[in-house]
């Protein structure tokens, strides 16, 4: 019965939908745009002596979308990304993959989405702390959740909002197993408030179930704008007792004039499973100390120096905590602080 219902259900989605909106392709009314974020950075301490003092130029991320508007109901987007290479020991040229891919269809006040697309996880928290060109949102740059899935999304609302999607739970990639990802947030609304309650649940193919709940509220005036963002995971491999992660973060935007920003923000990671079981050295451009607890500082001023051009200069600073459970090793040591120094150029086009 359950196979039925999938298989209905896109059926519904790839051939209903579609012929009730009549979408018709028009290349003349579709638009190009995207945006480039280069750095140069230089590590100016670091847990990992190989890394410390290293320094150059790279980009971050590169943005090359387009979008048209297929008719007064459809909409539709191809979006590809760049990206130098992360892990700071490895050399490649930039190679371009798809990042969104989908077409959406206007339903009576809701929008229903298919293809490659972000899912609700950061959605709206991502628009709020307006700095991606800086740096990921916590649930993505910790990786406990990709920007993008593959599936079916429905969302609308004006002051209360909501947004669902049912997906593979493999990123961008192909889908190669049996499990499946669910995800649902539901969003408040008023003047400068917004406040969001967020759960994701999957299971995959070895019975691996992992849960992410979350909470976030931001405030949003003519200074700027703060937030505040609590996420718990708990993750239980099959046979596997449960490991928990929690996340706590706050930003601050100020708006200093018209053309300058005050940026800072504070994530602190705690949780026996950062202790068991986080691959930090895998984490982009910022490589932690894996097995432990931290904090992540982000301290930056943005210049508008022209219209679509900002020039940021920025420190990222981590710290760890002494994992207990690793004390007993004759060789631990808790592992020093990272200190990164930035200058980030970001322009749109």
């Amino acid at each position: 019965m359950k196979k039925l219902c999938y298989f209905f259900l896109g059926l519904f989605v790839m051939t209903v939908i579609p012929l009730r909106v009549r979408a018709q392709f028009k290349p003349e009314s579709g638009s190009i745009q995207g945006y480039m974020v280069n750095e140069y950075y230089y590590n100016l301490d670091h847990h990992d002596a190989d890394i410390k003092d290293r320094h150059g130029f790279w980009f971050r991320r590169i943005y090359f979308t387009y979008n048209n508007k297929l008719s007064d109901t459809v909409k539709m987007r191809l979006r590809l990304e760049m990206n130098s290479t992360s892990d700071l020991f490895s050399s490649a040229t930039l190679v371009p993959y798809v990042k969104d891919a989908y077409i959406d269809f206007k339903l009576s006040g809701s929008n229903l989405t298919v293809g490659i697309m972000g899912p609700p996880s950061y959605t709206k928290l991502e628009d709020i702390w307006g700095w991606r060109p800086l740096e990921k949102t916590p649930l993505d740059l910790y990786k406990w959740q990709s920007s993008r899935d593959m599936g079916v999304s429905l969302k609308g609302g004006k002051n209360l909002l909501y947004h669902v999607m049912f997906a593979n739970g493999s990123s961008n990639k192909s889908e190669i197993n049996n499990g499946k990802k669910l995800y649902g947030a539901l969003g408040y609304q008023s003047g400068g408030l917004f406040v969001e309650a967020m759960a994701q649940f999957e299971r995959a193919k070895d019975a691996d179930d992992d849960i992410i709940l979350q909470g976030f509220g931001a405030y949003s005036a003519d200074w700027g704008r703060i937030g505040l963002q609590y996420a718990y995971r708990g993750y239980k491999a099959k046979d596997k007792d449960s490991l928990a992660y929690n996340i706590l973060s706050a930003f601050a935007v100020y708006k200093f004039s018209e053309t300058v920003e005050i940026i800072g923000r504070y994530d602190m990671n705690f949780g026996e499973g950062y202790k068991t079981k986080f691959s930090g050295s895998g984490i982009d451009y910022v490589p932690f100390a894996n097995d432990h607890e931290f904090s992540f500082i982000i301290a930056a001023l943005s210049w508008q120096v022209h219209k679509n051009v900002w020039l940021i200069p920025n420190f990222k600073f981590a710290t760890y905590r002494e994992n207990d459970l690793l004390k007993g090793n004759e060789n631990y040591e808790k592992p020093g602080n990272d200190i990164y120094g930035l200058l980030t150029l970001y322009f749109k086009f």
